[in-house]
């Protein structure tokens, strides 16, 4: 029988989260057990570390910087989430994170709810495959009266690599700087990163606001986002700036998902 990778470790942090649910209401925000977590591993004379900012890196480049909830012993990454049940998409960002600090176990632990739970995962390459299974651009665009069609296809096969590279679970900024490499540097497009757009409201501009994107000539709008529900966006508003820079086509794509499912829009 195989012998678990940290298992005296990772059997001494799951001890410390089931004292902390139990002696714990189950109401407070994911600070509040993180600090309790701290405070008993740290009575163990076990060392960890919260909210460490590390830097994440898209190949040769450095795309951002990201913190972590716990990291253990320089060994076992802790993800603490207060939800009703651990989703697919967290045990994704477990393995996300693993990457970005180069170890192997993670552990997910859920609060909020009326019994424990919580995940074991360790990141294999058999692992990272398996949870970021995405098809080729033929297969996620449907090539059928598409505008530029050449252009879009190698553009989506740009997002599906940044989507396989990183992994879910970063902000917004990541993906917007991982995606300007690869269609830049590595695809040799003609893009101009955009940091700004603009708000309209009835046919009038009313505000600016930080939003990273990429104009690839006066074609296409790239619009990375990391979004719970992409659903959530009003795809109208993009169409609005789409059309006052007189652009035809854009590409939305939530990298907050264990799919990548582009958007094509039209205007």
């Amino acid at each position: 029988m195989t012998e678990l990778l940290h298992k005296e470790l990772t059997g001494q942090i799951i001890g410390v989260y089931y004292d902390v649910y139990n002696d714990l209401s189950q109401t407070y925000p994911e600070f509040v057990y993180e600090k309790a977590m701290m405070a008993d591993l740290r009575g163990l004379g076990i060392p960890c570390v919260r909210q460490d900012k590390y830097e994440i890196r898209y190949k040769d480049w450095i795309v951002g910087r990201q913190e972590l909830d716990i990291f253990v012993a320089q060994a076992v990454v802790v993800e603490i989430k207060v939800t009703e049940r651990i989703e697919p998409i967290h045990l994704v960002q477990l393995l996300s994170y693993l990457k970005t600090v180069g170890k192997e176990v993670g552990l997910l632990f859920r609060f909020g709810g009326p019994e424990p739970e919580f995940e074991r995962r360790v990141l294999t390459q058999s692992a990272w495959d398996t949870n970021l299974q995405t098809g080729p651009p033929d297969r996620l665009v449907n090539s059928e009266g598409l505008l530029y069609p050449e252009l879009v296809f190698d553009v989506v096969g740009g997002l599906i690599e940044v989507f396989k590279t990183l992994g879910p679970g970063f902000v917004h900024r990541i993906y917007a700087n991982a995606c300007y490499r690869e269609l830049y540097h590595l695809r040799g497009l003609d893009t101009l990163p955009r940091t700004e757009m603009q708000v309209f409201y009835r046919g009038r501009a009313i505000a600016e606001i930080k939003f990273a994107h990429i104009q690839i000539e006066d074609k296409l709008l790239v619009f990375p986002v990391a979004i719970g529900d992409v659903n959530n966006i009003r795809i109208q508003n993009l169409k609005d700036w789409m059309h006052h820079l007189q652009v035809p086509l854009g590409i939305l794509a939530n990298f907050q998902d264990i799919h990548l499912t582009p958007i094509i829009l039209r205007i």
